[in-house]
């Protein structure tokens, strides 16, 4: 059963969608659009300095490549894909290779319906999320599912593989399926995302 969510709650709620999930997707969209451009161009992947600023002491964190900097940040994109799937109402059957409805949530999970809105259907979802991309979504999300479940969830001999342009594919939909289903749907308008441009 939902329980709604008061005004303050559903701003501190899509507050941190924002910081967190949009602004990771936008990150992990830029940094394998950079990796594809590299290995496009047959370069070693760039090194990265990390350079932290703020009130107090500046500091900058060297790297000798940059996995250090892109690893955490696509796996957290797709672990975020997850867990924004579920949030819409959705799950994988890797069985079938669709996308279905979630079977049952846990009490303190957070869902669309906290909001006064439906849960989405799978076409619902890939109708809203494909506007942005030319190339089928639900293919992409079951591979970025699998990969999350097999490399990230816990350790396994099973290898899957999860390419860039489908981190990339995947980061950009799931922006898009946020902006309609969530943020449109609220009559909210689109919040600005971190990086907006490289």
């Amino acid at each position: 059963m939902p329980h709604l969510l008061s005004p303050a709650q559903q701003e501190d709620c899509l507050e941190s969608i924002v910081q967190v999930t949009l602004d990771n997707f936008s990150m992990a969209w830029r940094l394998v659009d950079l990796l594809m451009t590299y290995k496009a161009s047959n370069l070693p992947p760039p090194t990265a300095t990390v350079h932290l600023r703020g009130q107090g002491p500046p500091a900058d964190i060297p790297g000798t490549n940059c996995g250090f900097f892109a690893t955490p940040v696509i796996n957290m994109a797709v672990l975020d894909c997850r867990r924004s799937l579920e949030f819409f109402g959705l799950t994988c059957d890797h069985n079938a290779n669709r996308l279905t409805p979630i079977r049952r949530r846990r009490p303190d999970d957070l869902g669309i319906e906290d909001f006064g809105l439906a849960q989405a259907t799978a076409a619902q979802f890939i109708g809203a999320a494909s506007t942005v991309i030319s190339v089928p979504l639900e293919p992409i999300l079951i591979q970025v599912h699998k990969w999350s479940n097999k490399q990230l969830a816990h350790f396994t001999i099973s290898q899957p593989t999860v390419t860039l342009q489908s981190i990339r594919n995947m980061s950009v939909a799931m922006i898009e399926a946020y902006m309609q289903l969530l943020f449109d749907a609220l009559g909210r308008p689109r919040p600005s995302i971190n990086p907006s441009s490289t």
